[in-house]
């Protein structure tokens, strides 16, 4: 029997306790079929990370967000992003001549990549989006792209299709609409940490902007004076 459970949520569980774990077998069942994991990953816990915006199925997580690995799945903010217990294989299972994928022996190195892979992607500041199948990033938000999907979905919860359409297509979620929380679009909707933000985000921009157009019409008065 495992000794930790994954689930929809992960436990952050001390970096101690991990390691003790880690010295048990991790067994994975499969029907009849037992797979023993050989490699597993680090247990690792992120520090903070404030400058991004991360979406699940359609959900915005708030920010500060911290990244975590919990047996083989890596998590943010104790949401798991993506559980590769379901990829391992073992080596004599895959077919002649296909590229062998995840393994008994390297999945715990795969977990660690992916783990390093999104902490250095939120650190640089992005737009992360997880989907059924998938996950985009994309440049930093300047808080008017969360707030145009809010905009859109305020428009579908009164009834607009085409805003609906568009949120969903925006956001990738054509291929996940059956397992979305049945109110997603009203959460996106009315989700006030997340327009908070975003709105003192783009204010902060356009002061900086006003600032730096000031600070140009100030040089340019002070050169037409010396010419």
């Amino acid at each position: 029997m495992k000794k930790l459970l994954t689930g929809a949520i992960c436990l952050f569980i001390g970096i101690n306790l991990f390691a003790d774990d880690i010295k048990q077998p991790y067994l994975l069942h499969r029907g009849d079929e037992i797979i023993e994991v050989r490699n597993m990953p680090q247990f690792t816990v992120s520090e903070s990370i404030s400058n991004s915006f991360v979406y699940l199925d359609g959900e915005y997580i708030p920010s500060p967000y911290v990244v975590s690995v919990s047996n083989l799945a890596v998590c943010i903010n104790g949401r798991v992003i993506l559980d590769y217990e379901s990829s391992v294989r073992k080596r004599e299972s895959y077919p002649t001549g296909r590229r062998i994928g995840n393994t008994p022996d390297n999945v715990g190195n795969s977990v660690d990549l992916f783990y390093t892979h999104v902490v250095n992607s939120l650190t640089d500041g992005v737009v992360y989006q997880f989907y059924r199948g998938g996950r985009r990033t994309s440049g930093m938000d300047d808080g008017s792209g969360a707030l145009a999907r809010i905009e859109l979905a305020r428009k579908a919860i009164k009834g607009d299709e085409k805003a609906k359409q568009e949120l969903i297509k925006e956001m990738r979620l054509e291929n996940s609409l059956s397992t979305l929380h049945p109110e997603w679009i009203e959460r996106l909707a009315n989700n006030t940490s997340l327009e908070t933000r975003a709105t003192a985000i783009f204010e902060a921009k356009r002061e900086r902007e006003r600032q730096e157009r000031e600070r140009r019409e100030q040089m340019n008065k002070q050169d037409g004076k010396t010419q």
